[in-house]
């Protein structure tokens, strides 16, 4: 009698342990990237943005990526970004132009928070450039895949004036009457 008093509370000790290690598993970080514009001429400059979002109810810590910009893609500048300010618990934020590297890590990442880091960058030669982010790590979580980005440079073609196309349309009319004549 006294083993089957017992086993209402073993099973109910067993549930309450198997739901609790439930209720604290994490999912990884999640990270984004893109470029604005997403072409540019050789030369031209576009802003890209990296997002990590953490998609856990309860806060990760030390979250952290880098990236590394492609050949025929100039790192600038950060022009901006919170991954690494007191919004996440502050953090450190790393640039680096001559070697085209950038990284960050965020202290704390709340329940359901994002954050960002924007970088200025020069397109150099002509093609697509597919870029892609480290993994995005976390102390609390699994590791999150990489993010990937494409900046296309293109060759700029110049814009005629409402003048300029009047007069490439009457020399090629000048072009085509002599041609006639001939």
């Amino acid at each position: 009698m006294q083993t089957s008093s017992r086993l209402p509370v073993i099973t109910a000790l067993l549930i309450g342990v198997s739901f609790a290690g439930m209720a604290f598993a994490q999912v990884a970080p999640v990270i984004t990237k893109s470029f604005n514009p997403a072409v540019v001429a050789v030369g031209g400059s576009s802003i890209a943005t990296i997002t990590v979002t953490n998609p856990n109810v309860v806060p990760i810590t030390n979250v952290q990526f880098s990236d590394t910009m492609p050949a025929g893609v100039d790192l600038i500048t950060q022009t901006g970004g919170t991954c690494s300010t007191l919004a996440t618990g502050g953090g450190m934020f790393s640039i680096n132009p001559g070697t085209e590297t950038f990284s960050s890590t965020s202290n704390v990442l709340a329940g359901g928070q994002s954050c960002t880091i924007t970088v200025s960058v020069r397109g150099l030669t002509l093609g697509p450039h597919i870029n892609t982010t480290s993994q995005v790590t976390s102390s609390d979580a699994p590791t999150g895949a990489a993010a990937s980005g494409t900046l296309t440079v293109a060759v700029d073609v110049p814009a005629l004036s409402a003048w300029m196309l009047m007069a490439l349309a009457a020399t090629l009319a000048a072009a085509a009457a002599i041609k006639l004549r001939a």
